[in-house]
């Protein structure tokens, strides 16, 4: 290639960088491709993104664990003792309440419970944020919860005759799922207000006796529960973390793009 050849791309290349940014101002993202500017990321993202990668990668690697053992079909080793013990629990007083209170964590009360409280939430902070966090989040665990079911398509356990009828697959269990995905939201929703703590220790109680509600009946093994409940603690982690990182974005202090220094 000659020089005149060179001389003349540079110069094309130069005309077509000012057309852009005349075009386009320096302050869009266009621009600061254009400009080589960089957009610094808000204090503590990495910080953040470190707690979430592992409170991703814990429930992630812990379902992994349950999901290869029932490909295998392996038997659990906990999975007959516990639904043993509870079937030795069965009264007609204890199945009348396991029965309405798993209701508590179906298909009727998660979501109009997520939009009473999306409302109110909406109402008090005047962000739409919240109602975002527990659709996407919500709708995500419904979704993935029926993939999963068809991916390992897992038999409802035999050990007693079930007290309800369920017609889908066993494996994760929807309820844990749903109950879970929904006691995260509420918790990562409540953090920075006084009522954290009645929040957390609401859910501590919540999430587990939905699950206990689901073996007693006879519809879910525990490995099922385990299962839903570290699909949606990741999915949920996740999402947060997004919500989070969009939040700084949209309150970082102006602007936010700064140039880099040239030699």
């Amino acid at each position: 290639m000659s020089r005149t050849t060179t001389t003349r791309g540079a110069r094309a290349l130069s005309s077509a960088r000012d057309v852009f940014r005349r075009l386009h101002p320096s302050d869009g993202l266009l621009g600061s491709i254009v400009d080589r500017q960089e957009v610094p990321l808000p204090r503590g993202t990495w910080a953040i993104f470190g707690v979430a990668f592992v409170g991703f990668a814990t429930p992630v690697i812990g379902f992994v664990e349950l999901a290869e053992r029932i490909r295998s079909g392996a038997k659990l080793p906990f999975d007959q003792p516990v639904m043993m013990w509870l079937q030795r629990r069965h009264s007609p007083r204890n199945t009348r309440i396991a029965r309405a209170v798993t209701e508590l964590g179906g298909v009727t009360a998660v979501p109009l419970f997520a939009l009473a409280t999306s409302a109110y939430l909406v109402s008090v902070r005047g962000s739409r944020r919240p109602a975002a966090l527990l659709t996407v989040s919500l709708v995500g665990s419904t979704i993935i919860n029926s993939v999963l079911k068809a991916l390992y398509r897992r038999d409802r356990p035999t050990f007693f005759t079930h007290i309800v009828q369920e017609k889908s697959f066993s494996f994760p269990s929807g309820h844990a799922m749903a109950s879970a995905a929904l006691a995260a939201c509420t918790c990562v929703l409540a953090w920075p207000t006084r009522w954290r703590v009645a929040v957390i220790a609401g859910s501590a109680v919540y999430v587990p006796t939905i699950g206990g509600t689901r073996m007693y009946l006879g519809v879910h093994f525990p490995s099922d529960i385990l299962a839903g409940w570290c699909v949606s603690l990741a999915w949920v982690g996740e999402v947060a973390t997004i919500m989070w990182l969009m939040d700084r974005l949209d309150h970082a202090p102006t602007p936010m793009i700064r140039r880099r220094e040239t030699v």
